[in-house]
């Protein structure tokens, strides 16, 4: 049993030490995984999008218009830079990018207001920027809402002669409130950033792997090394020897993760120590044997960098976390069942933001844990097929 586990180690640690003694595997497996988790959440530092240049088309010039101006002005999310006479100055404006939306205050809106009338009041957004688009919308669209509320209440009040509390539950005998779970600050970078942080592992180590080579035949220090005992082991100690080595190796970086990229950047991290250690095992097992099954196919090790490198985004959308499934035609979403990412990036987020259980998250870790004894069946099989072959390095 001694000798069996001596074996084994032999070949993580001939594994680990590769990691740092080649170049390529050292920017894929080391600097790769640790620089983008840091690098990429960057951008969205502030998290929400705040002052955004608008403008207001004020066509009443009336004591209610001024106090709507007044309160968008103090609204976080809108930063009131020109308030218009004309339509067309807006426009304008909006054409050359000064501004991305304005509302329009149409004429008589005091008067009409006092008479307890509607009254129409139309925002106009950028729609080519989306986030921009909703924040302003929202913003314009909670001001005016509070300043018809206000004075509705202030009528009722006065007509019925009672309290205001009174006239605001007559106004509204049912208000409604709205709580935002699990991202409670509307934080693009909290939805984001954790699917894209497992999709970095992902082709980092799936890119790791397939450079330093799969079979014996194409290992690239194969005429160095030829005779090393790790490099002739059985089959079955250097497919799993190896594969601990990465799953070991990469470990580290979901505690990375965890504890310092999740606390530097301040994302919800609610993810409990066992729903979060079978989630690794089984992501990383997928990943490993995935890559395991592509580096044998691969006799160029530049191959890996030029497919899957390039691959990153359409396999995140793949995904699906930014669009529903069911919108997906339906050979995206069997080309999409092949990647482990499809079930890891939607588990991760369950366990990790919302704190998800197993029971929670088996309807991903499932598909997942199936896919990985599938990889794992077809890389052992294409190792034995490639043992057995001519050795061929090519240029690996």
């Amino acid at each position: 049993m001694i000798d069996i586990l001596k074996r084994f180690l032999m070949v993580a640690f001939a594994e680990w030490k590769l990691f740092y003694t080649d170049a390529a595997a050292v920017l894929l497996l080391v600097v790769a995984s640790v620089l983008y988790a840091f690098y990429y959440p960057m951008p969205y530092k502030y998290q929400t999008v705040t002052k955004i240049p608008v403008a207001i088309v004020d066509l009443d010039n009336s004591k209610v218009s001024r106090s709507l101006v007044q309160m968008a002005d103090a609204s976080q999310q809108v930063d009131v830079r020109h308030v218009f006479s004309e339509v067309r100055d807006a426009e304008a404006a909006m054409a050359n990018e000064e501004i991305y939306g304005f509302m329009v205050i149409p004429p008589n809106i005091e008067v009409d207001l006092q008479k307890g009338q509607s009254v129409n009041i139309n925002v106009f957004t950028h729609g080519a920027y989306v986030m921009l688009h909703g924040n302003i919308s929202t913003a314009f669209t909670t001001c005016a809402l509070t300043l018809g509320a206000t004075t509705k209440v202030k009528r009722i009040a006065l007509s019925k002669k009672v309290p205001a509390a009174q006239a605001m539950a007559m106004r509204d005998p049912m208000p409604l409130g709205i709580q935002v779970m699990y991202n409670n600050t509307g934080s693009y970078s909290n939805y984001v950033v954790p699917s894209v942080l497992i999709m970095i592992l992902q082709q980092s180590l799936i890119i790791g792997l397939c450079l330093l080579g799969g079979a014996r035949a194409h290992r690239k220090f194969r005429k160095l090394q030829r005779d090393a005992s790790y490099e002739n082991e059985n089959m079955l100690f250097r497919y799993f020897g190896r594969s601990f080595a990465y799953f070991v190796h990469y470990c580290s970086f979901i505690l990375l993760y965890h504890f310092v990229v999740y606390q530097v950047f301040d994302f919800p991290r609610r993810g409990e120590l066992l729903p979060m250690a079978v989630f690794a095992f089984i992501f990383f097992f997928s990943v490993i044997n995935f890559a395991m099954v592509l580096s044998q196919v691969f006799v160029q090790r530049e191959t890996s960098v030029q497919l899957f490198l390039y691959m990153s985004i359409p396999l995140l959308f793949l995904s699906n976390f930014s669009w529903p499934t069911e919108l997906v035609p339906s050979w995206m979403q069997t080309l999409s069942s092949l990647v482990p990412s499809t079930y890891a990036i939607p588990a991760w987020v369950a366990i990790e933001q919302r704190g998800a259980s197993l029971s929670d998250a088996a309807g991903y870790l499932v598909p997942l844990a199936t896919l990985s004894v599938f990889y794992m069946v077809l890389g052992l099989v294409l190792t034995h097929l490639r043992d057995g072959s001519k050795l061929k390095t090519g240029e690996m």
